[in-house]
């Protein structure tokens, strides 16, 4: 959600019955345009609501700038996001981590604080690979923390140092391994390539084959995981567990 033209009447189901659309990203900047960062979580929230295929949504959790302080004031008293942003039964939500800096050693661990938020807001985690690569965390021991009831999304895409959502396979991440983990321990929720523009080619053609290209290579990958014996402590699932995208 970049602009608060999209709207449940923004011919958007035109869009829909080429490509239905499974899950949305809500705004994570310039949120005066919406007349606020909760007004924002609410636009985007309706417009799931009004799409047929659409089942989840990704939210950055507010930041601790002072500009954010009345949306943390709210955001830290919220017990239950999808009764009060009004989202039909379908609708999951997830927050999403964040690139994090190295904070003080007696410090709380910023992955299990965000796994306890998300649990107390009745929500899910996206697990964004790059923003924990950048962080200096090691993804593949940071996914195996993660629930399989809490994990709804993976945002996936390489990163070398401090860039971030770069094409598979041109940055330093074990990508391949982090698949098969996934595959492994039967995850069958959503992974969602996040590049930057500047990742892509400048013609369709071209786009089109490199999707093609990563999409085949992230399904064997998965599908080498899978055959493999499940991993003892993610065997838990959920009771209501969406289609695959």
């Amino acid at each position: 959600m970049n602009s608060p033209k999209l709207t449940p009447e923004a011919g958007l189901e035109k869009v829909n019955d080429v490509l239905p659309i499974r899950s949305i990203h809500a705004p994570f900047r310039d949120w005066a345009a919406w007349g606020g960062h909760l007004n924002s979580w609410k636009a985007t929230t309706a417009l799931a609501n009004s799409l047929p295929e659409a089942d989840h949504i990704t939210m950055h959790p507010p930041g601790s700038r002072l500009a954010n302080m009345i949306q943390n004031r709210w955001f830290e008293k919220a017990y239950d996001l999808p009764l009060l942003l009004d989202a039909m039964g379908r609708i999951r939500f997830s927050l999403e981590n964040m690139p994090w800096a190295e904070g003080s050693p007696f410090a709380r661990d910023p992955l299990e604080r965000l796994m306890a938020q998300c649990r107390d807001k009745n929500v899910g985690l996206t697990f964004d690979v790059c923003h924990m690569g950048v962080s200096g965390r090691d993804v593949l021991h940071a996914i195996d923390k993660v629930d399989d009831k809490l994990l709804y999304n993976v945002h996936y895409s390489d990163a070398v140092g401090y860039t971030e959502h770069l094409t598979p396979g041109s940055g330093a991440l074990p990508l391949d391994k982090f698949l098969r983990r996934l595959g492994k321990r039967g995850y069958d929720r959503y992974i969602t390539l996040e590049l930057e523009p500047g990742a892509f080619p400048d013609d369709l053609d071209g786009t089109v084959a490199m999707l093609v290209a990563i999409r085949e290579d992230m399904e064997t990958q998965l599908a080498e995981g899978r055959k493999q014996k499940p991993c003892p402590d993610n065997t838990s699932k959920p009771s209501n567990t969406p289609n695959n995208p």
